[in-house]
């Protein structure tokens, strides 16, 4: 399971909570050949190992022989004969036949394990819909798999449904170059050699490419030579298997491409196959949707280098010579050619866009060091600059787009690229006007640019709408950018402009339609192989799960987040995705977690947008820890029309810690810039509403606080809103009033899990005389850190950060007495005498993320 730890980790997740006499689902879908059915054994085996009961079925490679066959036969039931019509008795009958299997194994928890559900008949993922609602209430756990060939099946359709149902998703991307070299190193017994690391570089991180190529090649004695190596039988029998899968036209299509060895459009490969681009629209597809082919910037190409190779070696020497003659290309061959075929394009675009950019850039900067034509060395600069972007390196991107753009009689598809780059590059890294000067360069440029550039351009403007506050159009110009235009890299690459469309819906807190955004991005960069982006996707609806209030889900999406970004190398999406765990922890009352996650990301890189955040909540950490005053100096550049456009809420709290560090001018300049993003804002009412919260807070006005809490669509916002207004109702003296508002907000934050805010709240009644319970039961050990509760944590997390029991107690709302009585427990439960050695425990504790214990939300 090399290179899989995230996924393991659902999986380990999914059978603790089955122990535990919970459900849960988790899906896992991805390309031929990703380990799915791998990582589906390892948790039956799992399974077995922790006494949790298997139901195990698989969809035969030719079909089911009848509708449910699969999991009659999973359950150990036999299939009913046909009625007399002919008619297969199913419906209700089986129904019940298989609800009742499994009823009868569900005596103790049951793990459901159903494999490539993508050659599964309507018929039976209708039923096994059913079967999940039906068996919600039981200690059943259902794992299930379907590969993304082809991306048109059924199974989409219920993996769709059940992820709305609350199911976790998981898509196995190709390995990271260090996965793959401890895959290889497995196989071989020790280190692989370069030659056996350029080969394997081929298989763009495809585990079962990896494995068949190795071991064919140490089984057949290849390996003394392998930069000379034919492909193994094995492997081109997997080959074989996935091209003979395709009709005529589409083996034609790809063959066509292998043999040219590089990036083909539609119009050419229409040309050579004596066709029309629209007539190869569907033949595309079917070979894009079977994992073979890629669509890039430069047309269509391989989505493993290793296949093109082994496709082209099969077809015999004079069709391939036709070929080229017909083309009117000669192929480039790098030297030490072995299994690897075609120009530097097709594979590194290739690299680049399933996400393995180190890999892409190694490839790019040794061609560059050999020599070639000007016009080739713009194409190579051209494909280093997509990868320096991706990885975060905006300023060298846009140098090396600008030497390509200068470069003399240089051809359309390469100007067009490097625009691009340019655009996006300077649209997400800067945020001083120079995106939008080339954007309206593009759009006044009319007919000089494709589609793909224009939305491009779209994009870039929408970037700086949103950046100068003005939402309503940036929504306009990115939805116009992410509408379909024909088919082409314009409508292959729709997913960027959804993002930013999503991410001005998750602005304006319109979340159902941002995720169904985000679901449509996700489908296109997936349907695509275009996996670059895919930490972007997850840690944007990480921010989504955070304003929603469910910071469980937050946290687990802001993880998958860091992981794809570590495992693709696209450090852009970490920044993002550390605020929201940063953000989570300090609702949470974790400080020591807050400052750890704002660690992980350096506050002076970044996106413009990565770059605020951290600075709001640094401001935000150091005012927990130490007072308003302390948060002042942080604040001075934040009151910004983008800061209070992705941070609504941020105005009402800037306006508060003003007032508290007696800086009147500076609420009143925080309200008057809220106010007028709101009037410019005027059709999305969040941002009235957090105006309305910080002129209320301003004024001590009562109906603006009201006005807020009653419009207010982020549900920690709205608690927030309502405790504001129990405070100005309390100090006017309308006490039952403002019991009645701080309950609401009690309320609200102890559903949240903000403990923090709710021990304040708290402490704000007991001072008005009104008293809660506020721990509840769950079971943990007797000792050790899981048997600690939520407050015993917090309160050893901050004694182990150095903090005394009176600076504890003002930090957690309660008494220094409380806090000495928590800290004996703790000493008792983890079987220590002093702080010495809490903070030695706490330090060598690995808690990943910093969450709180298991077992109950509140102590």
């Amino acid at each position: 399971m090399r290179g899989r730890d995230r996924e393991w980790r659902l999986v380990d997740g999914l059978l603790r909570k089955l122990r535990r006499g919970g459900g849960g689902t988790l899906l896992v879908d991805g390309e031929p050949g990703s380990g799915k059915s791998r990582l589906l054994a390892e948790a039956v085996a799992e399974a077995s190992g922790r006494g949790i009961g298997v139901v195990q079925g698989r969809v035969e490679e030719l079909g089911e022989l009848a509708p449910f066959s699969m999991l009659l036969k999973a359950l150990g039931l036999r299939s009913e004969p046909e009625g007399g019509d002919g008619s297969t008795r199913s419906g209700p009958l089986v129904l019940e036949r298989l609800r009742v299997g499994l009823e009868r194994l569900a005596t103790g928890p049951v793990l459901v394990v159903l494999d490539d559900l993508q050659r599964a008949d309507p018929a039976t993922l209708r039923m096994l819909h059913t079967l999940h609602v039906l068996l919600a209430d039981r200690p059943i756990s259902w794992l299930m798999s379907r590969s993304t060939a082809p991306v048109a099946c059924q199974a989409v359709s219920l993996f769709d449904v059940l992820e709305r149902e609350g199911a976790e998703r998981v898509t196995l991307a190709p390995l990271s170059p260090a996965a793959v070299a401890a895959l290889t190193a497995d196989i071989l017994g020790r280190p692989s050699d370069p030659a056996t690391r350029a080969l394997v570089a081929g298989a763009g991180g495809n585990p079962l490419l990896i494995t068949e190529l190795i071991v064919g090649l140490r089984d057949e004695g290849l390996l003394r030579d392998a930069v000379r190596a034919r492909a193994p039988g094995r492997l081109r029998i997997v080959v074989r298997g996935w091209i003979d899968t395709l009709s005529a036209k589409a083996r034609s299509l790809v063959e066509t491409i292998a043999v040219l060895g590089r990036s083909l459009s539609l119009e050419h490969a229409a040309s050579l196959l004596d066709t029309t681009p629209a007539a190869l629209l569907a033949v595309t597809e079917e070979a894009t949707a079977a994992g073979i082919l890629i669509v890039t910037e430069n047309g269509l190409a391989f989505r493993h280098e290793l296949v093109a190779g082994i496709v082209a070696a099969g077809i015999p020497p004079s069709v391939r010579q036709s070929l080229l003659d017909q083309s009117g290309v000669f192929p480039w061959a790098p030297r030490g050619r072995g299994l690897l075929t075609g120009p530097a394009a097709g594979g590194i675009d290739t690299a680049i866009a399933s996400g393995r950019l180190h890999e892409a850039e190694q490839m790019v900067r040794s061609r560059l060091a050999e020599p070639g034509s000007v016009h080739g060395s713009a194409e190579l600069r051209c494909l280093l600059a997509d990868t320096m972007y991706l990885t975060g390196r905006g300023d060298e991107a846009i140098h090396e787009a600008e030497t390509v753009l200068v470069v003399p009689g240089l051809p359309g598809h390469l100007r067009e690229r490097a625009t691009l780059v340019q655009l996006y590059a300077t649209a997400r890294l800067r945020d001083d006007g120079t995106a939008r000067a080339y954007a309206q360069e593009v759009i006044d440029g009319k007919g000089r640019y494709g589609p793909a550039v224009r939305s491009a351009a779209l994009v870039a403007l929408a970037t700086a709408e949103r950046h100068e506050g003005r939402l309503s159009s940036a929504l306009a110009m990115a939805e116009s950018a992410g509408r379909p235009s024909g088919a082409g890299p314009s409508e292959e690459r729709r997913y960027e402009a959804c993002l930013i469309s999503a991410g001005v819906l998750v602005d304006v807190q319109r979340l159902d339609e941002a995720r169904a955004m985000l679901r449509q991005a996700r489908k296109d960069m997936f349907g695509h192989g275009h996996l670059a982006w895919a930490a972007d996707a997850s840690a944007l609806e990480a921010r989504l799960e955070l304003l929603a209030g469910r910071f469980d889900d937050a946290v687990t999406e802001a993880r998958r987040a860091l992981d794809l970004a570590g495992a693709l190398n696209t450090p852009l999406s970490v920044a993002a995705a550390c605020a929201v765990l940063a953000a989570v922890a300090l609702r949470r009352g974790d400080l020591q977690g807050a400052a750890h996650h704002l660690g992980e990301q350096s506050g002076g890189t970044g996106t413009p947008e990565a770059r605020l955040r951290h600075a709001l909540l640094a401001a935000q950490v150091a005012e927990a820890r130490s007072g308003p005053r302390s948060a002042m100096s942080l604040l001075a550049e934040l009151p910004r029309p983008l800061m209070l456009t992705i941070e609504p809420a941020a105005g009402p709290w800037m306006a508060r810690v003003a007032l508290d560090a007696e800086d009147r001018a500076a609420a009143e300049f925080v309200v008057a810039a809220a106010e007028a993003l709101g009037v410019v804002n005027h059709e999305f009412p969040v941002l009235g509403a957090a105006a309305a919260h910080a002129r209320g807070l301003l004024d001590r006005d009562c109906d603006a606080l009201a006005l807020a809490a009653g419009r207010a669509e982020d549900v920690w916002a709205r608690a927030s809103a309502e405790e504001d207004l129990g405070k100005v109702l309390a100090a006017g003296g309308r006490r039952a009033e403002a019991a009645e508002r701080l309950e609401r907000a009690l309320g609200t934050y102890d559903d949240l899990g903000s403990v923090r805010d709710a021990a304040r709240v708290r402490w704000r009644l007991r001072g008005m005389g009104v008293r809660h319970r506020h721990w509840s039961y769950a079971e943990r050990p007797a000792s050790g850190w899981d048997s600690l509760t939520e407050t015993e944590h917090a309160v050893s997390s901050l004694a182990a950060d150095g903090w005394t029991n009176p600076q504890i107690a003002e930090q957690m709302f309660i008494s220094v007495h409380t806090v000495a009585f928590h800290l004996r427990q703790v000493f008792r439960k983890l079987g220590i005498r002093s702080r010495v050695e809490l903070a030695r425990l706490a330090a060598e504790q690995t808690r990943d993320g910093f969450d709180p214990p298991p077992g109950g939300r509140h102590a």
